[in-house]
């Protein structure tokens, strides 16, 4: 074997060994602290979509407390009180997915970033679907108030 000058008693193979064991290293390092990053992200990503949501839920029960109380008060045909019912049902079914998803949100810290990634994709759809729920609901309930 051929011994480089500058190293003396170490043979290329080793030190070509070392090296690429360093730059392993280097890239698993790199690799994990990546993984780590865009967990991160996607974890304040889903955090946000929620913080939104229930800010738009709060909104959507206000007006669900107003059109209940429309329904009981004002003097309406079997049609016009189906499409309030429609409306409160759809609040509702928004409002429990919403806490089904509180419930059942675990964090990933204690996953493998794979499986936390996946996790997360997951989760971030669910709760997108809720926001555009909660956003619908709120919409129709502030058109029947003519907002």
């Amino acid at each position: 074997m051929k011994k480089l000058n500058f190293l003396p008693g170490l043979p290329a193979v080793a030190l070509a060994k070392a090296g690429a064991l360093t730059l392993f290293a280097f890239l698993l390092f790199t690799s994990c602290n990546n993984d780590k990053k865009q967990i991160e992200t996607l974890t304040k990503e889903t955090e946000t979509i929620h913080d939104e949501a229930m800010k738009d839920l709060a909104d959507m029960n206000r007006v669900a407390r107003e059109l209940k109380e429309t329904i009981m008060v004002a003097t309406m045909t079997a049609e016009q009180s189906a499409v309030y019912t429609d409306a409160l049902t759809a609040m509702g079914n928004a409002e429990n997915a919403m806490m089904d998803w509180m419930k059942n949100y675990k964090s990933p810290e204690e996953m493998a970033p794979p499986e936390a990634m996946k996790y997360l994709q997951e989760q971030k759809a669910l709760i997108e679907k809720n926001r555009a729920d909660i956003k619908a609901a709120l919409e129709a309930g502030k058109k029947l108030q003519g907002k």
